[in-house]
C-alpha cells in the first residue's frame, strides 16, 4: 500500500450554509456573573469583525481542522486551544518504546507553532473548563472566549473505575504504570520501564469498551517482547483482554504471538479485570477455564506493568448538555460532524462515538479534513454538501522489528443503513508492509506540520 492511496482518505467534503448567529447580546458584566468571573472583565474576549471559530484540542483533529479551514477561507479567526505546548504522537510511539532501530523521541515531538504560523491560525495553552453554549463562550483556566462555530477535538480522558480503583487509586495507578495513551511523560515513563525491565512478568492490560487505537495494546505487546527477545531477558509479556481475540487485525496478531513470541507473550483472553493491588502487584480478573468451560477468580502477580485502562469522552461533552451516544460518546448528525443536538458545534477524532469508524490519528486526520472543508464552505455561505465525500482509515502495526501488518476502513453511508464501513486486511507480516508504515507516518506528520 502506498502513502498516497493512504492519505486520499483526507480529501474535503462538505455541513450547513448558514452560520450561527454571532453569540449574545449581553454586556460583559452579565457574562461575567454568568460565568462566575465577576470582577475580571478583562478576561472576556469577544468575537471581532471576522467570525471565530474555536477548537478545543491541538491533536490530529484539531490541527488538522485548523489547518484546512484557513487553507479554504481567509476570512476567520481560528482559534486551537490545548494545555500542551508540545505535539507528542501516540501513533508510531510503540516503535520507540519498543526500541526499533533509527526510531527516536524526536520522530514524536514537533512544535505545533511552526504549522499554527504558517497556516495563520491561533495557538492558545489553555485549559477549557467550560462550554455555555447557551452565551457562545468557552472558559478556560485563564479566560472566556466567545465563538462562532466550535470544534470538539478532546480525544480521550481515562476511566479506572472498571478496574476496581477509586479516584485516589486511579491517580497511583496513572502515575506508577502510564497507561502511555497520552503522550509525553506517559511515553517517556513507559519506555524507561521497559529499557530497565530485568526480567519476570510484565502486564498489558486491554480496556474494556472502546478505545482509542484498538491495534495499539498488540502491537505494543510485540514489540516489547521483541525488545526483551533481542536484549536475552528472561521475561513474559502477559496480555489481559477481555475479549475473545485481539480488536483489531487478529489472526496477524495471533500468529505473530505464536510464530514469533511464542517463549516472550502469554496471551489471556477473556479476561476481566476486576480489581488491580497496585502496592502488591497483583490483578484480580475473572478468567475463562478452558477444562470447566466457566470463569474462575485468578490472580496474577507482576513485577511491572502499562495497564490501560477504559477510555472515556471528555467531560467536557456531558457538562455542556451535548448529545451522548449509549455508550458516552459525542453524537453527531448522520453523515456530517455537527452535534445532534447543536448545529453550531462540531465533533471530531476519538470523541465521536456515532460512527462505526475506529478511533486512530489516521480516522482523526481524515474526518478533519473533511471537517475543515465543510466550516471553510459554511463561513463563505455556501452549501457544503455533506455526505459527499466521507472519511477512511488506514493502521499499521509493526510485529517485529522490520514487518508489520495492516487493515483499511473505507466509510459509505446510506439513508436506510447509516454510516457502514468496509474493512480489508493484510494480515501477513511482510517488510513492504513495514516500510508502509514508515511511509504513512512521515506522510501525515508532514500533511500537519508543513
Amino acid at each position: 500500500m502506498k502513502r498516497r492511496d493512504a492519505l486520499k482518505f483526507g480529501i474535503l467534503t462538505a455541513v450547513s450554509t448558514t452560520l450561527g448567529a454571532n453569540t449574545t447580546t449581553k454586556s460583559d458584566k452579565e457574562i461575567c456573573n454568568a460565568l462566575n468571573l465577576t470582577d475580571k472583565l478583562d478576561t472576556i474576549n469577544r468575537v471581532g469583525k471576522q467570525p471565530r471559530v474555536i477548537i478545543i484540542g491541538g491533536g490530529f483533529g484539531g490541527l488538522t481542522t485548523a489547518k484546512t479551514i484557513q487553507n479554504n477561507y481567509d476570512g476567520a479567526e481560528v482559534m486551537v486551544f490545548d494545555p500542551k505546548n508540545i505535539f507528542a504522537s501516540c501513533p508510531y510511539s510503540n516503535l520507540w518504546i519498543g526500541g526499533l532501530d533509527n526510531i527516536t523521541y524526536e520522530n514524536l515531538v514537533r512544535s505545533p507553532l511552526a504549522p499554527a504560523m504558517q497556516h495563520d491560525y491561533k495557538l492558545i495553552n489553555e485549559k477549557v473548563i467550560v462550554i455555555d453554549r447557551s452565551l457562545k463562550f468557552i472558559k478556560t483556566d485563564q479566560g472566556c472566549y466567545e465563538y462562532n462555530l466550535l470544534v470538539l477535538a478532546t480525544g480521550i480522558e481515562y476511566d479506572y473505575a472498571p478496574y476496581g480503583l477509586d479516584a485516589k487509586e486511579a491517580l497511583l495507578c496513572k502515575n506508577r504504570y502510564p497507561a502511555s495513551y497520552q503522550g509525553g511523560n506517559e511515553q517517556l515513563m513507559l519506555k524507561e520501564k521497559v529499557e530497565n525491565f530485568t526480567g519476570g512478568t510484565f502486564v498489558i492490560t486491554v480496556p474494556k469498551g472502546g478505545y482509542r487505537c484498538p491495534p495499539a495494546p498488540y502491537e505494543r505487546a510485540c514489540l516489547i517482547a521483541n525488545f526483551f527477545k533481542t536484549n536475552k531477558i528472561k521475561a513474559k509479556v502477559v496480555v489481559l483482554d477481555p475479549r475473545e481475540k485481539p480488536a483489531a487485525k487478529a489472526k496477524g496478531f495471533l500468529k505473530a504471538f505464536k510464530d514469533y513470541y511464542a517463549d516472550f507473550i502469554d496471551y489471556r483472553p477473556m479476561s476481566n479485570i476486576s480489581n488491580i493491588d497496585l502496592r502488591k502487584k497483583r490483578i484480580i480478573y475473572q478468567g475463562f477455564d478452558l477444562k470447566s468451560k466457566k470463569f474462575t477468580t485468578q490472580t496474577l502477580g507482576f513485577d511491572d506493568a502499562n495497564i490501560i485502562p477504559s477510555n472515556r469522552a471528555s467531560k467536557l461533552l456531558k457538562d455542556s448538555g451535548l448529545a451522548l451516544t449509549s455508550t458516552g460518546w459525542g453524537r453527531v448528525k448522520a453523515p456530517g460532524f455537527r452535534s445532534y443536538n447543536d448545529d453550531d458545534v462540531y465533533l471530531v477524532g476519538d470523541v465521536l462515538g456515532e460512527y462505526p469508524f475506529p478511533k486512530s490519528g489516521q480516522m482523526a486526520h481524515s474526518c478533519a479534513t473533511i471537517l475543515g472543508g465543510h466550516i471553510a464552505l459554511r463561513l463563505a455561505g455556501k452549501d457544503p454538501k455533506e455526505g459527499e465525500v466521507l472519511p477512511g482509515n488506514v493502521c499499521y502495526s509493526m510485529v517485529t522489528s522490520d514487518k508489520g501488518i495492516a487493515v483499511t476502513h473505507k466509510a459509505y453511508y446510506s439513508s436506510n443503513e447509516g454510516m457502514k464501513t468496509e474493512v480489508e486486511l493484510f494480515e501477513d507480516a511482510t517488510q513492504n508492509t513495514a516500510l508502509a508504515t514508515h511511509g504513512w507516518y512521515t506522510g501525515i506528520m508532514n500533511n500537519i506540520f508543513n
